[in-house]
This record gives structure tokens, C-alpha cells and sequence, in this order.
């Protein structure tokens, strides 16, 4: 393997967070090379995509009753997010007493979206769920003491819907394994509190990650609109030292999702956070080919907006392939992985 000429390193290379400090499980996808003129075409595609203009906007908030994690008062801070967003909030507090929570969950799920489906106007729906997730064999779940609900009978709900674009957040521990075997058409994207071996941050640690989404919002706060993508990005810029990264996929379909501030709610946000730092990611992209690859990939990337714009921070040369070390932004992450198979490296925290 040797390094391609051409690529000088810069003089001061962008610091990339301690190894503590790198997330420990990020979606997986199968790794594969990929031929540039496949790529080219569906990152133009990516990046043509506008977001569709939502009508009808309804969510459904979700914990036990009695959950000890702060989970009552990150369903009002979620609300307090939804609300001013133009989604009608639907609250649903499994009780302790309930027998089948899986199925009355599910009874309630089908009610809210059928009413999405059969208005027959653009929709999204909003599935928010806050508490203890444990996994079942590689399967995400959403426990109790005693009792779990797993999330693949949520996930196909959300599958089935497909004139439906549908927003997932977990506040929960191991939430990133609700990204798993997606098989579906249908828009849906996911934001994921932690990894898949991790543990969430709770609301008398600091800082919940609800609470984290709240302060992100607040970037925004001068917008008319914002997509997922671009408030992931926000999530992960003012992420706390300690706290796991968030996971962002999108489970499945291309188009992108965008949420819009009502005229009269948006100067109810306070001033965004200041002194953020955590920017960028480095990250590997492997595509076939050899040494003229780099000039192929470079001039392939420059006609792409700046929320996907990359910087070739190195390449190298294997006996068929060239792989790249880019630096993008947590939003240009997004935008990529939808499309492509991305070997994360670290954060970056600064220029020097």
C-alpha cells in the first residue's frame, strides 16, 4: 500500500478526538468498494433531493409509568421541541398494570398513523420513545422491571406506511440497534441517543439527550426550516464531553425530511449555545481503481453543495482499489451514508 503523490499533508492537521472520546458503534453497513461513476450519480442524486412539505404532522411520545431515568420530564421537553414545530403531540404512558404493553402499544400506533394515511396529504409522523432500551439477542428493545416491548413490531408498522415519511427518536440505552436490517421503500430516518453497546446519558446525569435535542433546536431558531440531517449535525456539535455520540441512518428511502417552525413560535427560542467544537468527522471511503481515481474523485465532489463538500485530507493505493481519508461535516455524514459505505476514523476538534 502506498501513499498516491500529489496529496500533501497540511501543516497542521485537523486533532482527532482521544480514543476515548470516539464513539464505540456507528451503523454498519457491508463494506464494499465502490466504482466512482455509481457514486458520482448518487451523490447528484442525494444531492438534488429536496424535502417534501409536510401537511399533516403527528407524533406519539413514549415511556413507562414510573421510570425512574427522568423519562416524564423528557416527554414534556420533547413536546416542548414538537410543539412549536407544528406536530400534534399524542402522549402514551404504558402503566405498569398493563398485561400486553406491546399490543396496546401498537393499538395506538396504528390509530395515529392510519390518521396520516387516510387524509391522503403529505405526511410525517414523529415516533419518539424515552426510557430503559435493552437488546434482545441483536434486536433493540424498550424494557421495564419486567416487561419489553420489541422494536421490530414498531418498525413494521412504520414500514408498512409507505405515502408516510416517518421520524424515529430513542432516548435509551443500545437505541443505534434500531438501525438494523432495513428492508423497506419507505422514507423513514432514525436519531439514536448511543451506539449499539452503549448507554445513554440519563436527565440527572447532566444532561439527557432529549435535553441535548432541545438545545440543538435552538440553533435554528431564525429559520423558517430545518432537515434532520442538519440537526443531527447540531446534537453532535454540542455533544458533552463525556456523553456518547449520537447515531443518525437513514433506515431506508433517500429523501430527505425537513421540520418547519409555525411564524409565531420561533422567537420563543433562546440564543444558540456558544463555544462548540466537535465539527467534523474524518472518515475512510474506499472506491475501485487506482491512481487515476484521485483525480476522477476530486473533480467529482467540487459540484457538490456545501453541506456535502469533503476535503481530501489523504489516498492511498492498494493492488485494486484507492481508499480515502476525507474530513465532512456531521451533516455531510449523513447526506454520504445514505448512499455509501463510510469507515469512521475519529472526531475532529479544531484546525490545530
Amino acid at each position: 500500500m502506498s501513499q498516491l503523490p500529489g496529496l500533501k499533508s497540511p501543516a497542521k492537521q485537523p486533532a482527532a478526538a482521544s480514543p476515548s472520546t470516539i464513539p464505540i458503534s456507528f451503523p454498519t453497513k457491508p463494506v464494499s468498494t465502490r466504482k466512482l461513476p455509481d457514486l458520482e450519480a448518487a451523490l447528484k442524486k442525494v444531492a438534488s433531493t429536496r424535502s417534501k412539505f409536510h401537511v399533516r404532522k403527528i407524533g406519539i411520545l413514549v415511556r413507562w409509568e414510573n421510570d425512574e431515568t427522568g423519562a416524564e420530564n423528557d416527554m414534556v421537553t420533547m413536546e416542548s421541541i414538537l410543539k412549536p414545530l407544528g406536530v400534534q403531540c399524542n402522549r402514551f404512558v404504558i402503566p405498569n398494570s398493563d398485561k400486553t404493553p406491546a399490543w396496546s402499544l401498537q393499538e395506538n400506533l396504528n390509530k395515529l398513523l392510519g390518521q396520516c394515511i387516510r387524509s391522503s396529504l403529505p405526511s410525517l409522523f414523529i415516533f419518539f420513545y424515552v426510557g430503559h432500551g435493552g437488546l434482545h439477542g441483536d434486536a433493540l428493545c424498550f424494557t421495564s422491571r419486567h416487561k419489553r416491548i420489541l422494536w421490530r413490531s414498531i418498525r413494521g408498522t412504520l414500514e408498512s406506511a409507505q405515502s408516510v415519511d416517518s421520524l424515529v427518536i430513542l432516548d435509551c440505552c443500545h437505541a443505534a440497534a434500531a438501525a438494523r436490517q432495513p428492508n423497506s421503500t419507505t422514507n423513514i430516518h432514525i436519531i439514536a441517543a448511543c451506539g449499539v453497546p452503549e448507554i445513554a446519558s440519563v436527565r440527572s446525569n447532566t444532561a439527557s439527550f432529549t435535553q441535548r435535542l432541545f438545545r440543538a433546536v435552538q440553533k435554528f431558531k431564525n429559520q423558517q426550516n430545518f432537515t434532520t440531517a442538519e440537526w443531527y449535525q447540531q446534537v453532535q456539535v454540542e455533544k458533552p464531553k463525556h456523553a456518547p455520540h449520537a447515531v443518525f441512518e437513514t433506515f431506508s428511502g433517500t429523501r430527505a425530511i425537513s421540520l418547519a417552525f409555525s411564524d409565531t413560535s420561533r422567537s420563543r427560542f433562546p440564543r444558540p449555545l456558544s463555544g462548540v467544537s466537535q465539527k467534523h468527522v474524518l472518515v475512510k471511503l474506499t472506491l475501485e481503481g487506482q491512481r487515476d481515481a484521485v483525480d476522477s474523485f476530486s473533480k467529482a465532489v467540487r459540484s457538490l453543495p456545501p453541506n456535502m463538500e469533503v476535503e481530501i485530507c489523504n489516498a492511498f493505493e492498494t493492488d485494486a482499489s484507492v481508499f480515502f481519508i476525507l474530513q465532512m461535516s456531521w451533516e455531510g455524514w449523513v447526506l454520504w451514508t445514505s448512499v455509501v459505505h463510510l469507515d469512521f476514523v475519529g472526531v475532529t476538534l479544531g484546525p490545530d
